[in-house]
C-alpha cells in the first residue's frame, strides 16, 4: 500500500506538499492527491483559519504510529510545527536544504529528533546550520 496525501487549495483550508516528490499524482473531489512510496520524507503544511501548521514524516503503510490530517495511512511523524512562526522557519531551512541538494531521504530518524527540539527552542538559523553538517556526508 502507499501513502495518500490529500492537497486543497480552497479558502477554508490549505494542504500541500513542500517537500517529497511523488511517484503517482491523481484527481479527487476536494484537490490532487499524491501517492508517495514507502521510506520517503514529505513535509506538509497545512493552513486553516490563518493557522498554519507543518509535519515531517515517514511513509511508512506497515508500520505507521500517527495520523496527519490529510494523510492516509498513518505514518511515522518525525517533526511538527504548530505555529506561522515556526513553520515559516521551517519553509526557510527548506530553501537551504533544496540549494546544497541535500535528500532528506538519506538522513537518519535521528535528525529529525533532534531537529524538532530545535524547532522549538528559540534556536538560531547557526544552530541549524551545525546540525545539517552532522548528519550531511
Amino acid at each position: 500500500m502507499k501513502t495518500a496525501v490529500q492537497n486543497r487549495r480552497n479558502k477554508e483550508v490549505a494542504a500541500y506538499t513542500i517537500y517529497g516528490k511523488p511517484y503517482k499524482t491523481e484527481a479527487g473531489s476536494l484537490g490532487d492527491i499524491a501517492l508517495y512510496e514507502k521510506e520517503k520524507i514529505i513535509i506538509f503544511i497545512i493552513l486553516k483559519l490563518n493557522i498554519k501548521k507543518a509535519f515531517i514524516f515517514k511513509t511508512n503503510p506497515d508500520n505507521g504510529t500517527h495520523k496527519v490530517p490529510g494523510v492516509y495511512p498513518e505514518v511515522i511523524l518525525l517533526a511538527q510545527t504548530r505555529t506561522r512562526f515556526k513553520t515559516n522557519r521551517l519553509e526557510k531551512y527548506l530553501e537551504y536544504i533544496k540549494k546544497e541538494n541535500i535528500d532528506l531521504d538519506i538522513l537518519p530518524d535521528e535528525f529529525f529528533i533532534r531537529f524538532n527540539t530545535l524547532m522549538e527552542e528559540r534556536s538560531n538559523a547557526r544552530d541549524f546550520y551545525n546540525l545539517l553538517r552532522k548528519y550531511t556526508p
